[in-house]
């Protein structure tokens, strides 16, 4: 098992440690900010190692299926992966089951794309094997969280959200767990090969039957085998309850990432969340209360975004100025298979980009509010190596002492700042500014002034960040967004 990511590999040096291997059967894991690379891979691989079998899965393939196909890859995985992997590799190693037999495979034969209409079966979770750790003590010398899944899925039904259109791929149940016991037994394996943070990477920790005294019985079994461990997970602002929370922290969580995706009501029913601004405040006054940092989600434009939804947000985002955020810029991503980018298809209003698989764009319908969209994406794009760099360490995370924590959450809290500055004076200016063409002249000269006036306070916060960095023992070498087009 190769991680390309975690080692720090290149394309080309991905590649070549595939071809030494010499492999039957190559596997590739892909979301959508890997796509890109795992097909330039397979590009480089098949030039000099044209017979391998080769399939990519996840979330990227199964939604750009025929991309992957066109690229050269032999199959792709639709959905879960653990049978139709084994039945492939059966296939390469013993000639077993024909490819039109899998579930949840497409495949090529003579040009023409094939797609098994059988989807590959869930597993209950409790049946899976723990995963093989070949990269763990990488991961703990690299301070990374290690990571361990108790649940897949969500039961909820955002209309941006790709999690939903993924689990529905194979049908049944959009939720489902694993037992305690058999959580903690790997959580407990784990730390005595050398490991102590964890990030759960459940889709949503908390969901029916979950609760808050699963939460007490989840805490009471890591405290009866005297396990002291660190972890970060995802939740919900509609579960983040007092009585969740705290159990949560005695448990171990010091961080959580949180949908809280807007902070105007209009917004937040268009997007179909569960929780209403009422609750998203309450869910974050509850994580400060117990100390728990939260990257708090947020998607500040679609299509629909108007100026009254847009100061909703600048008031709180001011009150709620502590949470971590990658930039004040964020918009809704029109994935693949999501009930947002059908209903823009459905109205012709999709525009695809040729040259980036998997991106697409569309229009904010309202003048005032696409212009304040357009200044502050070429704002955010102006800083955002500065944003990723600065949240990397809380938001990926690093394992992190607490006065480790706390100075990356006073540099991210600093930052985030100087944008609600920018943002507020961006907002004021559309909302006393009636002729669009005057807005947009008013705004690049304000992007342009802005932009000039806090050059010298960025390059002091890139001094500070790099000291803290420096300071941590940590090294940065993330790729740059792929979202931001």
């Amino acid at each position: 098992m190769v991680d390309g990511w975690l080692e720090g590999l290149s394309v080309a040096q991905l590649a070549e440690r595939i071809i030494e291997s010499n492999p039957a059967l190559l596997g590739f894991a892909c979301y959508r900010s890997n796509m890109e690379r795992a097909i330039e891979t397979i590009d480089l691989v098949r030039a000099r190692h044209p017979a391998v079998f080769s399939v990519a899965g996840g979330y990227g393939p199964t939604f750009h299926t025929n991309d992957f196909l066109d690229a050269g890859f032999t199959a792709v995985v639709r959905g879960e992966g653990e049978v139709p992997m084994r039945m492939l590799a059966e296939h390469v190693f013993f000639d077993a089951h024909a490819l039109k037999e899998i579930p949840g495979v497409s495949y090529s034969d003579a040009g023409v794309h094939h797609h098994n209409h059988e989807a590959a079966p869930k597993l209950p979770m409790d049946d899976l094997p723990d995963p093989a750790r070949d990269t763990l003590a990488l991961t703990v010398a690299r301070r990374s969280l290690v990571h361990v899944q108790t649940a897949r899925g969500c039961q909820a039904s955002c209309t941006f959200c790709s999690i939903v259109a993924f689990e529905r791929v194979g049908g049944g149940s959009t939720w489902r767990q694993r037992g305690i016991n058999r959580i903690v037994d790997e959580l407990e394996h784990l730390t005595e090969l050398g490991a102590t943070h964890f990030k759960l990477i459940d889709d949503s920790l908390i969901e029916p039957p979950r609760d808050a005294a699963w939460c007490t019985a989840f805490a009471d079994e890591i405290e009866r085998r005297g396990l002291r461990l660190r972890m970060r997970g995802s939740i919900r602002a509609d579960r983040a309850s007092e009585e969740v929370v705290s159990e949560l922290a005695r448990a171990g969580f010091f961080a959580f990432s949180c949908g809280i995706e807007n902070f105007s009501e209009s917004a937040l029913r268009r997007m179909a969340k569960r929780a209403d601004v009422g609750q998203n405040l309450a869910a974050l006054d509850t994580f400060r209360k117990h100390g728990i940092y939260v990257q708090a989600g947020h998607i500040l434009f679609d299509d629909h975004t108007t100026l009254a939804e847009l100061d909703d947000n600048l008031v709180l985002m001011r009150r709620y100025d502590w949470t971590i955020s990658k930039g004040i810029f964020t918009e809704m991503y029109a994935a693949a298979g999501t009930n947002f980018t059908r209903r823009l298809l459905k109205r012709g209003e999709l525009e695809v980009d040729a040259d980036v698989l998997g991106n697409t764009r569309y229009r904010v319908r309202d003048p005032h509010a696409a212009q304040v969209y357009a200044t502050l994406k070429r704002w955010h794009k102006q800083h955002s190596a500065v944003y990723d760099k600065a949240i990397d360490p809380l938001s990926a995370p690093k394992a992190l002492s607490d006065q480790e924590l706390a100075l990356f959450h006073e540099l991210s809290v600093a930052l985030r700042r100087v944008d609600i500055e920018f943002f507020g004076e961006l907002l004021e200016l559309a909302q006393n500014t009636g002729d669009p063409a005057r807005l947009e002249q008013r705004c690049e000269e304000l992007l342009k002034a802005e932009i000039a006036r806090t050059e010298p306070w960025y390059s002091r916060f890139d001094q500070r960040m790099n000291h803290a960095y420096a300071t941590a023992g940590l090294v940065y070498d993330a790729d740059d967004n792929p979202f931001l087009c």
